[in-house]
């Protein structure tokens, strides 16, 4: 039996397998493609990639684009004193000053030597005229900088301690209450921001401001859902006072934190003692507290002038009278704002840094004259 021979295969067109070849090389391209446009879209960006973003976008003013770039930064452990530092200026560039606050507190612990996010919360605070906060922030803020920094601290610390009366003297700053007009349109939860407003404006009301009765409800709310705020307490305390309701003020402060309980809460003490429980010598003892960290506040000082009156010792009466009359002088802002314009415009001439010791001494705020003094003898400063 013959064998047959098989048929002999005809071999492909050179042109069939060429296209083949283009075929799956196509293939494989858009296989990559597809690829890239899902790692561009799924997978974060790179740490680099993200902050020049959040740089590009702050030159652009281009706060919500910043603000995303920077808290992707910080949700991570790449999240440093200077990351913070430019969340917070978006959200101070969106009007978000207690998110800017809480990511200022982050970047100084995370580089307490940078003065700029201290120098920004000091700033923050006297807009917010947190007088109490500025001096223990101010503090911190001297101690943590280098040298050549604390002249911009002791700058900022100076504004927020001296300029906190404009608005109650009939002369609101109208810079500073048109941010707070902004902060709160942009965050109405902002309780301090919904205090210092309402407090910038307590003297002369404007058409749509709440009344009385709608400010303690306002209050009320806020203190519920953080009662250690202690600008809120204090605040609804006083508001509570001047509705008449007199019990449910002193309910109220009497639930005060006492890990909380600074010159707010002694002056509110001293008050209450005075005028409600017709008790001199406890209040004496309230408003000498008060007056410890703030002695420049006239306020206090004319409870304290009444106590001494109640007390028969009409000497000290007279004498802090005429202390209330020259701090009023002293702090006037048709006065005080020019002297201070002056003197910061020459920071490094050593006369300017004397006038500031010299101003602050009179106001009795020794700590911060003596480092105004060592300022003015420093050779290397100037």
């Amino acid at each position: 039996m013959s064998r047959r021979t098989a048929p002999r295969r005809r071999p492909l067109p050179v042109t069939a397998t060429k296209t083949g070849a283009w075929v799956w090389i196509g293939s494989l391209a858009a296989i990559v493609a597809v690829a890239g446009l899902a790692a561009w879209f799924f997978l974060p960006p790179s740490p680099a990639s993200l902050r020049g973003r959040a740089e590009a976008a702050e030159v652009a003013k281009d706060w919500p684009t910043a603000l995303r770039a920077w808290r992707t930064i910080n949700a991570t452990k790449l999240a440093r004193g200077r990351t913070w530092l430019g969340e917070a200026r978006a959200c101070l560039g969106l009007d978000l000053a207690a998110q800017a606050e809480s990511a200022l507190e982050k970047a100084s612990a995370a580089d307490p030597a940078d003065p700029e996010p201290w120098r920004l919360r000091l700033e923050l605070l006297r807009t917010e005229g947190r007088v109490v906060d500025a001096l223990r922030v101010g503090w911190s803020a001297y101690e943590s900088v280098d040298i050549d920094a604390k002249r911009s601290i002791l700058r900022a610390l100076t504004l927020a301690l001296l300029l906190l009366d404009d608005a109650s003297g009939g002369m609101p700053d109208d810079r500073a209450l048109a941010r707070l007009d902004r902060w709160v349109a942009a965050d109405p939860n902002d309780a301090e921001a919904v205090v210092a407003q309402h407090q910038q404006v307590a003297a002369l009301p404007r058409p749509g401001d709440p009344d009385l009765a709608s400010w303690v409800a306002v209050l009320s709310k806020a203190l519920a859902r953080n009662p250690h705020r202690v600008v809120v307490r204090e605040a609804l305390v006083t508001a509570l006072v001047d509705a008449g309701e007199i019990d449910q003020g002193r309910s109220i402060l009497a639930e005060w934190p006492e890990a909380e309980r600074d010159s707010r809460y002694h002056r509110l003490m001293g008050r209450w003692d005075l005028e409600y429980d017709r008790e001199p010598a406890r209040a004496l003892a309230s408003l000498e507290a008060a007056l410890t960290d703030l002695p420049h506040d006239w306020r206090t000082r004319t409870l304290l002038a009444r106590v001494y009156q109640t007390l028969g010792r009409r000497e000290a009466a007279r004498h802090e009278a005429a202390r209330v009359a020259a701090l009023r002088e002293l702090l006037d802002p048709a006065t005080l704002v020019p002297r201070l314009a002056n003197d910061f415009a020459r920071p490094d001439d050593p006369r300017s840094q004397a006038d500031l010791a010299a101003l602050c001494a009179r106001a009795g705020l020794d700590r911060l004259a003596d480092a105004w003094r060592r300022e003015a003898a420093s050779p290397t400063a100037h």
